[in-house]
């Protein structure tokens, strides 16, 4: 009885669909002398090939992100124990600085500020207390004589930007005061232009840390 039991049990797993597979299965389990055809039925169960799922996204490339060449920094006009200054006026307010530092191994050209290209690069965020930040840029200037030009810095050196918050930057938003506490970031930022490749220079944002500063106003 042995060969045809199994005969028999191969017979009906060659037959679709589970009705039949639970009806061979309880014939089985009734049957002491057709164990050997259970473990055959369980085996041939449980081994029934499954097509493997379709990814959509094995021919994608993920590419990392750059990482960018520049760290900035700030340095104020003023800095001792009790307090690191700033300020801003309409006429000679007092001069703090921008730094710019090629991290990269390699010499990375920047635009030069007195041109289109590079004048707005150096922007603001001023935060106070937990109010939103307010951005301050340099406000949009005519230029007689406009041409890209760049500055190379050398892997490891800096260029820097001395600022002067004066009329010449959108600072209408920030708060009149005489003496406040202000959070401070800078942002260096360089859209993708045509001249930019042309140029080689680097295209992209960074930021700094946020200094804590006294900001002083006149």
């Amino acid at each position: 009885m042995a060969p045809f039991a199994t005969g028999f049990i191969l017979t009906r797993l060659a037959l679709p669909g589970p009705r039949h597979l639970n009806s061979t299965v309880m014939r089985l389990l009734f049957s002491n002398r057709q164990i050997p055809a259970i473990i055959l039925l369980l085996c041939l169960t449980g081994c029934r090939s499954v097509p493997a799922p379709s990814n959509a996204n094995s021919n994608l490339t993920v590419t990392p992100a750059q990482k960018a060449p520049f760290t900035l920094s700030i340095v104020p006009t003023r800095s001792t124990s009790d307090s690191r200054v700033i300020t801003i006026a309409s006429q000679k307010p007092d001069e703090f600085y921008v730094v710019l530092t090629n991290i990269s191994n390699e010499p990375q050209p920047v635009w030069e500020t007195w041109n289109s290209w590079g004048s707005q690069t150096i922007s603001f965020e001023f935060t106070f207390g937990n109010n939103p930040p307010i951005l301050v840029a340099r406000g949009p200037q005519v230029f007689t004589m406009n041409f890209p030009s760049t500055f190379l810095i050398p892997p490891g050196e800096h260029e820097v930007y001395p600022i002067r918050l004066d009329k010449w930057w959108d600072v209408g938003s920030i708060p009149k005061s005489t003496e406040m506490l202000v959070s401070l970031k800078a942002v260096y930022q360089v859209p993708n232009t045509p001249e930019a490749a042309e140029y080689h220079v680097w295209t992209g944002r960074v930021e700094s840390g946020n200094y804590q500063f006294t900001l002083r106003q006149w």
